[in-house]
């Protein structure tokens, strides 16, 4: 676009038409005003476009001076998200936003005008842009409240059928397997163990406390676990992941299942048969469902052919770590007539069934107090 020489006018000539000037006001040689011409006032390289006005090297004199259709464009858009800014009223400039038209205000050297505009000199305050709206949030994914933790390493490895020992600070380990042979390995670090198996027919890998069947759980004390493990299978089969043991007089075998594998363990045993339903318990926040089974000839603490009942308090929903109130549990399947004898044990377990697969306890303990 052309220069032409800027011209002098009175204040208030300028102040209408700056108002004005979204409605085409405009410059005439016969209007009478002093100084006045039928050319807009321009300065180099000023330039207008629907994005932005930029308009440089303005002269400041005693009297008003003004670019013709200084305007933000009526297309600058609030970035999606943001909020458009107030312009700022008694500091060096006035700030328009989107959609905004400043009015007034003393023109300066080097006065820019953008997307986001601030032109300088004293000036009124611009009105604020319009509130861009926010972006769509992603859906999110399934919370784990898990702890990670760094598997652990090193470890004594069994893989013997029927062998037992002392890991220290008062734990045990065991072993017991049907079918191809399997391993665990022993950390040492109170009841964390790993475990690997493979078409195995039955495998037992435990780890936690003894007791001497003297005492009912109730004269051991409040007895607690916590654990944090990762796992997997295949094959299918049955996967069993919690707090396992023993009591004599009665001779009973217990689970407490907090996690399983692809099959959940519910009302039918692996060989097909029924479990009976007792009820349900509430016990840290979760509701677990109570089964019974007689065994027949089976092997147990005592002999390879026993009879005995099994509890199973299941877990409605499985859970990879977290703390077990395990006296909890006994206390509730005496409410609901199953009682307990003399307590052989109370141990971390993994067994598995008719499949192959691996497990990591990366945190496991079980406490008296």
């Amino acid at each position: 676009m052309g220069h032409s020489a800027p011209y002098r006018r009175s204040l208030d000539t300028i102040t209408t038409c700056l108002v004005a000037v979204a409605i085409g006001c405009a410059d005439s040689a016969d209007s009478g005003e002093e100084g006045t011409s039928a050319a807009s006032t321009t300065t180099s390289g000023e330039s207008t476009n629907t994005n932005s006005l930029t308009a440089s090297t303005v002269t400041t004199s005693s009297n008003l001076t003004t670019t013709s259709g200084l305007t933000t464009s009526s297309n600058v858009t609030s970035v999606t998200g943001s909020t458009g800014a107030a312009g700022n009223g008694g500091g060096d400039g006035m700030t328009t936003t989107a959609g905004s038209t400043g009015v007034g205000g003393m023109t300066s050297t080097d006065v820019v005008t953008s997307s986001a505009t601030t032109t300088a000199g004293t000036g009124t305050t611009g009105a604020g842009g319009a509130t861009g709206a926010g972006g769509s949030g992603g859906s999110g994914g399934t919370p784990n409240d898990c702890p990670v933790v760094p598997p652990l390493s090193g470890g004594q490895e069994h893989c013997v059928a029927e062998q037992k020992g002392d890991v220290g600070n008062g734990y045990a380990w065991e072993i017991w397997q049907e079918g191809s042979v399997s391993c665990m390995t022993v950390y040492g670090e109170e009841a964390a163990f790993g475990a690997s198996w493979s078409n195995t027919e039955d495998f037992l890998a435990r780890v936690g406390l003894n007791f001497n069947q003297t005492q009912t759980h109730t004269q051991i004390g409040n007895i607690y676990a916590e654990f944090a493990e990762t796992k997997t299978e295949e094959g299918g089969g049955l996967t069993y992941i919690g707090i396992y043991g023993w009591t004599v007089d009665p001779l009973i075998e217990y689970y407490i299942l907090e996690d399983w594998g692809a099959t959940k363990p519910a009302g039918t045993a692996s060989d097909g048969t029924p479990r009976t339903h007792r009820g349900t318990i509430d016990v840290d926040g979760a509701t677990y469902d109570v089964y019974t089974k007689f065994r027949e000839d089976k092997p147990a603490i005592t002999g390879d052919s026993e009879d005995f009942e099994q509890y199973f308090s299941i877990r409605q929903t499985a859970r990879q770590c977290g703390r077990v109130s395990v006296s909890e549990h006994f206390s509730k399947w005496e409410e609901l007539g199953l009682p307990l004898g003399k307590f052989h044990e109370a141990k971390w377990l993994l067994e598995a069934q008719n499949n192959s697969g691996s497990i990591e306890f990366t945190t496991a303990t079980v406490v008296v107090e």
